[in-house]
């Protein structure tokens, strides 16, 4: 089976499945050229596949699907596909759809781990809306990680996309539609500020919330994104938000009742 595949790094094990299994992948597109799908580049260009970044128009999609393609999946892509003739088309969604529709719904599990799960469901004009083909649960622990949640989610997304694959057309025939769903909206970037004024177990909080999305600082009237952060209660005579530490490597700053270590690595300045 010819199959166009569309998505970023959080399902590339999806991907890297149907190329070790042996299915024909005509082409990949990827959001962007950045680290959110540096997997997925690494993937094609050791298997010699072509990599698109641009946006597909509909003469684009139906020209493949001319050419033999049956299958799109999709998977973590930030654009809507325009609607086609091809003869399968499927998203994989980190939710137990119907509830948790949304472009970031893992913030939103840790505080609704009920909905925790993985989905895959017919691609329609409706974002996350089309019938559900299978899905799965992902259990989320007390005072687990966005990060932690997001890699069980890759793994258990193998599961249901190998169980689809054996039996395409059964599956896709069963869909179930869906009713009763809740949306999750996209995480505001705002949410992710970092308060020196905070207490440690709120900003702890923070960071298990948003992870490897990174939270923002404010530093020197700029902002920045860091990815790697510990924070810890200590008793201190500082002002929130001081610098008490800093070498090329590492950036401590004081919160309301402890430390903030910044690792400078993980830093990127936010436009």
């Amino acid at each position: 089976m010819r199959i166009v595949y569309f998505g970023n790094n959080m399902f590339s094990s999806c991907l890297k499945y149907l190329i070790k299994d042996g299915f024909e992948i005509e082409r990949v597109y990827i959001n962007s050229p950045d680290f959110t799908s540096s997997a997925i580049s690494k993937l094609c260009e050791t298997h010699q596949i072509p990599l698109f970044k641009n946006k597909p128009m509909s003469e684009e999609l139906e020209h493949l699907i001319s050419m033999g393609v049956e299958m799109f999946i999709v998977a973590e892509y930030l654009h809507i596909l325009p609607e086609t003739g091809v003869k399968y088309a499927i998203n994989i969604h980190p939710s137990r759809l119907p509830k948790g529709r949304g472009p970031t719904p893992l913030p939103y599990l840790l505080k609704y781990p009920e909905h925790s799960g993985v989905s895959i469901h017919k691609l329609t004009n409706v974002v996350d809306g089309g019938d559900v083909i299978l899905q799965s649960d992902v259990p989320i622990q007390t005072n687990e990680s966005i990060t932690t949640v997001m890699v069980k989610m890759h793994i258990e997304a193998v599961n249901l996309i190998k169980t689809f694959l054996s039996d395409v057309e059964c599956h896709y025939k069963n869909a179930k539609p869906q009713t009763d769903y809740s949306y999750f909206p996209r995480i505001d970037i705002g949410e992710r500020l970092l308060d020196w004024k905070q207490p440690t177990l709120d900003i702890n909080s923070k960071l298990r919330s948003f992870g490897f999305l990174g939270l923002i600082l404010k530093l020197n009237n700029l902002f920045w994104n860091a990815k790697h952060i510990e924070a810890v209660e200590c008793v201190h005579l500082y002002e929130a938000g001081e610098v008490i530490y800093e070498d090329e490597f590492l950036l401590v700053v004081s919160s309301y009742d402890g430390i903030v270590c910044v690792h400078k690595y993980s830093l990127s300045l936010v436009a």
